[in-house]
């Protein structure tokens, strides 16, 4: 072997060794990482579990941290059916029903007076209780009609109010669009001038306008379908009002779109508003995303609005929750199962369009 095979041949030993080192890197470094993904998806979904385990737990073992659900436990017969008519939200005149008691049941009588007084087996009573102890939030909240009629009037809202913001802010950006003129970037500015103004500091004027407008509607001072139509209208108009941050992000992607596209579709007869629904809609469709992605957990989740412009009667589904709480005493367990209920239709809808969510949030990430 001459000196310059053995030269080529030390050269080649030594890329592997290297190759080989470098692949090792990679092969720790992608190790740390997915450990690391995993790690910070586990802490995130986290609290979703805790809270699952929750709408379980009794509201006597509130305080106490439940990594898993417990175990039922057996009611003791001595306990009054008064108290657990209040800790239960039990329906005295279902139970005496489900359990055939017949004639008055005292406040202060006992689950043994009352089973011997009606010749019910202990074991019965022990039964039925334990189970409702157990799924106490899932019972009592799922068998409400008022949790149902909420729930419908919070998807209602945000649905009709995610519409006619995409819609409008469009309309604005379209307008807004290439901010050529002196009007258009003032308008523009003042759009924006309402992201930096609390809510709190406009809301005597803003509660004091909507109820005047609430007046306008035949019947609307009295109880009945109309009054809950005019809440929610409002409760929509408050939604999407001003719309700085959807007026933004469409007024730039809209900016974004050369304006040869606009004028070629002149020149072959198409007038504003055909360019704008056949041609510049279906361009939208990113930015329309983007806008549903953040504002769909706003509106869902909107407590204050709802709370200061809607009855008790005619509430959404956080403002119900919070009044589950009692004067004297609170069943926490259906509260927690309200809120984790609740959040269920956010993660629905992010199962079924998170291609659509993850291609609105990479939007502008990527450009070339």
């Amino acid at each position: 072997m001459t000196k310059t095979d053995s030269v080529a041949s030390q050269t080649r030993s030594t890329n592997q060794i290297k190759v080989r080192s470098q692949r090792r890197r990679r092969r720790t470094f992608r190790g740390v990482a997915y450990a690391f993904m995993v790690c910070y998806a586990l802490i995130t979904l986290f609290p979703f579990y805790i809270l699952f385990v929750r709408t379980f737990v009794s509201t006597k073992d509130a305080t106490a941290l439940h990594l898993w659900i417990p175990r039922g436990q057996d009611m003791s017969m001595q306990a009054e059916i008064g108290n657990l008519a209040v800790n239960y939200n039990i329906d005295i005149k279902k139970l005496k029903e489900d359990m055939g008691i017949k004639g008055y049941v005292n406040p202060r009588d006992t689950l043994a007076e009352i089973a011997a007084a009606n010749e019910i087996p202990v074991a019965r009573f022990q039964s039925y209780f334990t189970n409702f102890g157990t799924f106490n939030g899932w019972i009592t909240l799922l068998g409400r009609q008022d949790y149902w009629r909420a729930l419908g009037r919070t998807m209602a809202t945000t649905l009709i109010s995610i519409i006619l913001l995409c819609f409008l802010s469009m309309l604005t950006g379209y307008g807004l669009a290439g901010l050529r003129r002196r009007d258009q970037v003032i308008v523009y500015h003042i759009y924006l001038l309402q992201m930096v103004i609390p809510t709190v500091l406009i809301i005597i004027p803003q509660f004091l306008l909507i109820q005047m407008l609430i007046g306008l509607a035949p019947g609307s001072d009295q109880p009945g379908p109309v009054r809950s139509l005019a809440q929610l209208t409002a409760l929509v108009l408050i939604f999407i009002k001003g719309g700085a941050l959807s007026t933004m992000v469409f007024t730039t992607s809209i900016n974004q779109i050369p304006q040869e596209l606009e004028e070629s579709a002149q020149l072959d007869g198409a007038g504003r508003m055909a360019y704008f629904w056949r041609v510049l809609v279906p361009l939208m469709k990113v930015p329309i995303a983007t806008v549903s992605v953040i504002m769909l957990p706003v509106f869902w989740n909107a407590f204050f609005e709802p709370y200061v412009y809607l009855d008790a009667n005619n509430a959404t589904v956080l403002p119900l929750i919070a009044a589950y709480g009692g004067t004297f005493t609170t069943n926490f367990q259906i509260i927690f199962t309200g809120v984790f209920v609740s959040v269920m239709p956010l993660l629905i809808v992010y199962l079924l369009l998170r291609r659509l969510f993850i291609r609105s949030v990479m939007a502008g990430a990527i450009k070339g």
